[in-house]
């Protein structure tokens, strides 16, 4: 490889095909059309002398040299972002993409200041919403996969920072008109329940139910679904309970015909920090964008 005539814009391609591991999702992130990725990755390939990704199903895995590769990579794509990136940072302006991780629980509430950020502070930027597994989900952050993740319970290993984004109590979700609706749950009631269960496998359902079992109030689980986008009508057409966070029912509550619940007895908040990779730690865009996230969780 002759280092003097190497196209830097090519680390740009591996970076985002390391992330991404398409060539499509790779183009997508670094706003180039499909066949001018892959004649990158091409190219690339060559002066490396290696395949670099090789393709399994509908996903392109990285390959030992790649592996090699990327944190070098990573690195060097960094330091030139601090050498000749802008310092300052207009919204009304930026270009900017954000790869933001958060569930699809946490978009709901945080989806009006997302909507409020493109329609009128930063009419020009590009927001891409993930979903991560909370085993993952630092990885991804060193990565490049995401810029910055809302996790609960996680401690934050080498390279993440990370801030608190609030705690949100428990809380019962119920039909109008519900039998809990009309004089306050006895603990004995909550006994007898019987529970909608949104079961994902994160910390936060593992959480609720713990909490649950300890207080001796987990009842029956009648309803169990991995899929939030049915809860309204499941609660609706049923006497069934959901124990959600606060922030959460109330916006449920606000659009459907759905009450509020106290439950009888104390349970330990659902806590959630905000993450980010140390690369990421001083962009002026990024801290801006970290900034109005924690903003906004903070006052639901």
């Amino acid at each position: 490889m002759n280092i003097n005539n190497f196209d830097l814009n090519l680390l740009r391609v591996f970076d985002a095909m390391f992330a991404e591991r398409s060539v499509t999702r790779a183009a997508r992130r670094l706003f180039l059309s499909q066949p001018a990725a892959s004649h990158a990755l091409a190219r690339l390939r060559k002066e490396v002398g290696d395949p670099l990704f090789v393709r399994a199903g509908n996903e392109m895995f990285a390959t030992k040299k790649a592996i090699a590769l990327a944190p070098g990579v990573r690195s060097v794509l960094d330091q030139l972002g601090g050498l000749l990136g802008d310092t300052t940072f207009n919204p009304k302006t930026s270009t900017a993409v954000f790869h933001i991780g958060i569930s699809d629980l946490a978009e709901y509430v945080l989806a009006p200041l997302f909507t409020k950020l493109m329609g009128e502070e930063a009419p020009r930027l590009h927001l891409y919403i993930s979903s991560f597994g909370d085993a993952d989900v630092q990885a991804q952050l060193g990565s490049g996969a995401l810029d910055v993740a809302l996790s609960p319970y996680q401690r934050a290993g080498s390279g993440i920072h990370s801030r608190s984004a609030g705690s949100q109590n428990l809380v019962g979700l119920v039909r109008n008109g519900h039998p809990f609706t009309r004089k306050r749950a006895s603990t004995l009631q909550f006994e007898k329940m019987r529970r909608l269960v949104v079961a994902r496998s994160t910390r936060v359902e593992e959480h609720v139910q713990r909490c649950l079992r300890v207080a001796g109030i987990a009842g029956q689980v009648a309803y169990r679904t991995p899929y939030y986008f049915a809860v309204p009508k499941i609660l609706i057409d049923s006497d069934l309970v959901l124990i959600q966070s606060a922030a959460v029912a109330k916006f449920l509550c606000a659009e459907h015909p759905l009450s509020i619940v106290r439950i009888p007895v104390r349970l330990p908040p659902v806590e959630a920090q905000l993450m980010w990779h140390e690369r990421t730690h001083r962009d002026p865009a990024q801290r801006w964008m970290r900034e109005r996230m924690l903003a906004i969780l903070r006052l639901i």
